[in-house]
């Protein structure tokens, strides 16, 4: 995971997927999702245990690498995906700053 992690490709792709004109914003999975980086209690998402493991599912053909792509661009430390997340919903997220890049 850490070589797809930290890949340049994803977040170029996801670059691409965004500036398509059928994109639909998605980040508001992040507000589950941000759970499994922290332990604590957060006011957007609940108490939060910090599960170590993502199991992404969906039809097939419905966006399971986009999706993936999209948690890449947004954690992955090769690439400054500011320019991609600033307009989009995550940007508006208390812990948006902590745990982009």
């Amino acid at each position: 995971m850490g070589i797809y992690l930290n890949s340049k490709k994803a977040a170029l792709l996801y670059r691409k997927e965004v500036n398509a004109s059928f994109f639909v914003d998605k980040t508001r999975m992040f507000d589950e999702f941000i759970g499994f980086l922290e332990t604590g209690e957060d006011d957007s998402i609940g108490p939060v245990t910090g599960n170590p493991y993502i199991c992404i599912t969906r039809p097939r053909r419905f966006g399971k690498t986009v999706t993936a792509n999209m948690i890449v661009s947004y954690l992955g430390k090769v690439v400054d995906s500011r320019d991609i997340f600033d307009g989009l919903d995550v940007s508006k997220r208390k812990w948006y700053e902590k745990h982009l890049n």
